[in-house]
């Protein structure tokens, strides 16, 4: 990779950044901008140096401090601006030909955006005084009962069933926490990484553009053996289940399955995305209209058992073209 990228060019486009905060701020409209945030701190992240990115976070508090709560300063620094940073740091071992799994920022990133919303929620009830989870389901429980009694009004049925209410409900979406806490990370590691890559790609340096150009989404593909990985976790929870161990099995697996079943679903789409681009451009029409015709016969269940089966089969050949 090319030389890093200078102070001057990091202040700039960090000072671009705390724009983009400041309007997200007074426009709530804007918060899809968010993931803009974060998308800056991975090129920022990816083409400089520790003193750079250092200089870039201190940047933002300084920018930030004067104009806005201090509770939203936590907030936007701990769900984007730190997982940003830490996507690029990643990014930035890909660039230098280091990494030879060029989405390993994804997985990382899903991390880091986990670990971002706990922690962002333990320093809002701990340091704050403001117990989000309660925030959550008090908002959910108000729409809940709205659209729970026009239902049953309108469903004599539905009105008959006691236990269709705002608890049991809420009680629902709390069980399943993990697979949403999951699900908006890695949703937020994609597209962050990817609206860093096409930043990047932009940038006019010879050796970043060689090194970006195999990133794609249609090459995307989950580390290690991920069916295996799924089997093992999946006969582990099994045997705690036989051993009565006090835990919430149940649960586990059924968040555990679910989540397994996204990432497969994920890799299914870019599977579907590879090999629609190939036959477009290689003029196989047939093979492009039977595949359309497939998904929509098949559904969501079948990309998702399409990724599970290119997992273990590397339909494309990605996994060893990386080994190369």
């Amino acid at each position: 990779m090319n030389k890093k990228m200078t102070l001057p060019q990091t202040a700039v486009i960090t000072l671009f950044s705390i724009i983009m905060i400041l309007a997200i701020f007074n426009v709530p409209g804007l918060s899809i901008l968010s993931i803009g945030v974060s998308a800056l701190f991975v090129v920022i992240a990816a083409l400089s140096d520790s003193k750079g990115i250092f200089m870039s976070f201190i940047m933002v508090i300084l920018g930030l401090v004067f104009f806005i709560d201090p509770v939203y300063i936590f907030d936007i620094c701990l769900n984007f601006v730190i997982p940003g940073i830490i996507i690029g740091i990643i990014t930035r071992n890909v660039l230098n030909y280091t990494d030879n799994n060029k989405f390993n920022p994804i997985f990382m990133g899903t991390i880091a955006f986990i670990l971002g919303l706990i922690a962002n929620y333990l320093i809002s009830k701990y340091v704050f005084n403001i117990n989000m989870l309660e925030e959550f389901t008090s908002v959910m429980k108000v729409q809940l009962s709205t659209q729970i009694s026009a239902i049953q009004e309108s469903v004599s049925t539905l009105a008959s069933v006691p236990n269709i209410t705002e608890e049991s409900l809420i009680q629902t979406v709390l069980n399943i926490m993990p697979l949403i806490l999951f699900s908006r990370a890695i949703i937020l590691a994609i597209l962050t990484y990817f609206l860093a890559i096409f930043t990047l790609k932009k940038i006019r340096k010879s050796n970043l553009k060689e090194a970006l150009k195999e990133i794609k989404f249609s090459r995307f593909y989950l580390p290690g053996n991920a069916v295996l990985t799924s089997f093992i976790l999946y006969i582990l929870i099994m045997l705690l289940e036989i051993l009565k161990v006090p835990l919430y099995t149940d649960l586990i697996l059924v968040n555990l399955e679910l989540i397994f079943y996204i990432l497969f679903l994920i890799q299914g789409v870019s599977v579907a995305i590879f090999f629609a681009k190939k036959w477009l451009k290689s003029g196989q029409i047939i093979k492009f209209i039977v595949g359309i015709i497939a998904i929509f016969l098949l559904g969501v269940m079948g990309i998702s058992i399409l990724g599970m089966v290119d997992s273990i089969f590397d339909f494309r050949k990605v996994k060893s073209c990386e080994l190369t």
